[in-house]
């Protein structure tokens, strides 16, 4: 069978979709090669992870194959050492006719609390891509929760910067 890279279902249905039909949470370990020499996890391992995390969101939201177009905000909070588990939460935070931003954050969690510590995060944008491989609109995303809402108005306002600042560096 081909991979035509569409979940054919939802492709072409441009009816918009809540934040939970793609949101992700995965986990994952800092493994010693995912590490520097003082064997805390590499900014580039949990920035490869957040892109993964918020590619399938991104698909799982368009229904078809998505592109990476900008990362914003990357902040990292606290130095992961080897063998911790890392909890990734992903979610569409706002869809811009073609592009959706998607906003990450990675967690740890200390075993004597059992709560989670923030490690990092980041704000994803993708473009779904059409079988001629040029950007096509995406449906958009309906904000619930209160959270949600405000992840939604605060995507326009990274928006509008982006744009802003682009203009001012040409």
């Amino acid at each position: 069978m081909k991979n035509t890279g569409l979940i054919p279902e939802i492709a072409n249905d441009s009816t918009p979709r809540k934040v939970s039909e793609s949101a992700l949470e995965s986990h994952a370990i800092v493994h010693p090669v995912d590490t520097n020499a003082l064997n805390q996890a590499f900014g580039g391992y949990l920035m490869s992870l957040m892109d993964e995390a918020a590619c399938v969101v991104a698909f799982r939201h368009a229904g078809r194959k998505v592109n990476t177009v900008s990362i914003d905000s990357v902040r990292f909070w606290k130095p992961t050492d080897v063998g911790t588990i890392l909890n990734i939460h992903a979610s569409m935070n706002r869809v811009f006719n073609t592009s959706m931003e998607i906003g990450i954050k990675i967690t740890e969690t200390d075993p004597s609390k059992k709560e989670e510590i923030p490690v990092a995060r980041a704000y994803f944008t993708f473009v779904a891509i059409g079988d001629d491989g040029r950007p096509v609109p995406a449906p958009a995303v309906v904000p619930e929760t209160a959270d949600e809402k405000r992840r939604y108005d605060e995507a326009l306002v990274r928006r509008e910067a982006r744009i802003a600042l682009g203009k001012k560096l040409g």
